[in-house]
C-alpha cells in the first residue's frame, strides 16, 4: 500500500508539474529560455562532498539546440587554479572559497573563455535516486572495487563484470579511486562510462510524462540558478538527443607532485585546452575571448607547472555511442 501511494503522489506531482508548466515553455526554449539567439546553453556541473564542501565532480555542458549536439567537458578536482592567494589551490575548494557555486561560475566563464548561462551543484544522494529511477544502469566494471571509509560513509564492494548497479553501487562506482593506477584520472573515465549509461537508460525508461517527475526529484539534492521551466525544457530537448551526438572529454593535461608541498596536482595544457574548448563549447560565429588569458591555471614561477601548461596535449573525445560500444565489447581496461 505504501509503494502504491508513493507512486500515486510521484504521478498527481508530474501532472501538476506540467499542467501548470504547460507547452509553452517547449515552444519557446530555442530562444527565450536561453536568452541567446544562438540556442546554446551551458551550465556548470558541481557533485560534491557533503562533508568537506569539495567538488568530487566538475563538468561544464554545452547543449546547442540548433545544431542538436550536447559536449560535457569534464575538469579534474585537482586541477591547479589561481582562485586565492593561499597555499592551497586545486579546484575542488573553489566553490567553497570563493562563496558559491555562481561565484565559481563566474570566475570559470572568464578563465575558459566562454559564458556559462547556469549551475547545478548536487550531492551524491541525487545520483543513487536517479538510478534507482531508472531501474538501475548496466555497466562493465573493469576491477573488483573494494574500498572503506567509514569518515566519509564509503563502503564500495563490486565485482569485475557486467552488471547492472543500484543507485547506491552506482555512487560507489563513481567515487571509486583507490584501486586504479591514475587515481582520480581513471575515476573521471570511470565517470564518463557512467555517463553513457545512465543516458542510456535514461533515454529507454523515462518518458516525456515523467520528465516532470525526475525535475522534482532533483528539487530535494540540487542547489541552481536555473528556472523549473529552464530545465525542464532542457531535459525534453536532451532527451531527443543520439548518444552518437553527445560527447564527453576531461580538459587535457598532467598530473605533477609539487615538490614544496608533496600535494599532486593536475596541470592544464594551454594549447590543448584552448583547441578543445573551441572545437566543443564554443560556437559559430561566437567570438572566443581565448583560453586562460588571467593566467590563473598555471604559476610562471614554477617552471615544473609551466612547463607542463605550455606542454601541447591534445583531447581524447569520446561519444556516448562509443562508449557504450565499449561496455558492450568489455573493452574496458
Amino acid at each position: 500500500m505504501q509503494v502504491k501511494k508513493r507512486i500515486l503522489a510521484f504521478v498527481l506531482l508530474s501532472i501538476a508539474a506540467f499542467s501548470f508548466l504547460g507547452m509553452s515553455v517547449v515552444r519557446g526554449f530555442r530562444a527565450s529560455q536561453t536568452g541567446k539567439s544562438d540556442g546554446v546553453y551551458r551550465l556548470l556541473l558541481l557533485g560534491q562532498d557533503d562533508a568537506a564542501e569539495l567538488c568530487d565532480v566538475m563538468m561544464v555542458a554545452s547543449f546547442d539546440s540548433k545544431e542538436g549536439r550536447m559536449s560535457i567537458v569534464q575538469i579534474p578536482r585537482d586541477t591547479y587554479f589561481a582562485y586565492t592567494q593561499g597555499s592551497y589551490k586545486k579546484i575542488n575548494a573553489a566553490a567553497r572559497a570563493l562563496g558559491g557555486a555562481d561565484r565559481l561560475s563566474d570566475k570559470l566563464s572568464e578563465a575558459l573563455g566562454v559564458s556559462i548561462d547556469g549551475y547545478m551543484s548536487f550531492d551524491l544522494d541525487f545520483v543513487k535516486d536517479a538510478v534507482d529511477m531508472v531501474g538501475g544502469v548496466e555497466l562493465f566494471v573493469p576491477c573488483d572495487m573494494d574500498y572503506d571509509d567509514p569518515e566519509q560513509g564509503l563502503s564500495i564492494h563490486l565485482k569485475k563484470g557486467k552488471q547492472t548497479l543500484t543507485g547506491e553501487e552506482a555512487v560507489g562506482f563513481v567515487r571509486f579511486r583507490s584501486g586504479y593506477v591514475r587515481a582520480d584520472l581513471d575515476r573521471m573515465d570511470a565517470q564518463k562510462m557512467f555517463l553513457a549509461a545512465f543516458a542510456k537508460a535514461f533515454s529507454e525508461r523515462v518518458g516525456y510524462s515523467e520528465l516532470a517527475g525526475v525535475i522534482l526529484l532533483g528539487m530535494r539534492h540540487l542547489k541552481t540558478d536555473m528556472r523549473i521551466d529552464t530545465a525542464l525544457a532542457l531535459a525534453r530537448e536532451m532527451r531527443k538527443l543520439p548518444q552518437s551526438s553527445i560527447t564527453v572529454l576531461t580538459l587535457p593535461g598532467e598530473e605533477i607532485r609539487s615538490a614544496q608541498s608533496g600535494a599532486w596536482y593536475y596541470i592544464l595544457s594551454r594549447e590543448g585546452c584552448e583547441e578543445a574548448i573551441r572545437e566543443y563549447l564554443a560556437t559559430d560565429g561566437e567570438v572566443y575571448a581565448g583560453f586562460d588569458v588571467g593566467r590563473l591555471f598555471t604559476n610562471e614561477n614554477r617552471s615544473e607547472f609551466h612547463s607542463l601548461y605550455e606542454k601541447r596535449i591534445p583531447a581524447q573525445p569520446y561519444t556516448f555511442a562509443g562508449l557504450r560500444q565499449k561496455i558492450e565489447d568489455n573493452e574496458i581496461n
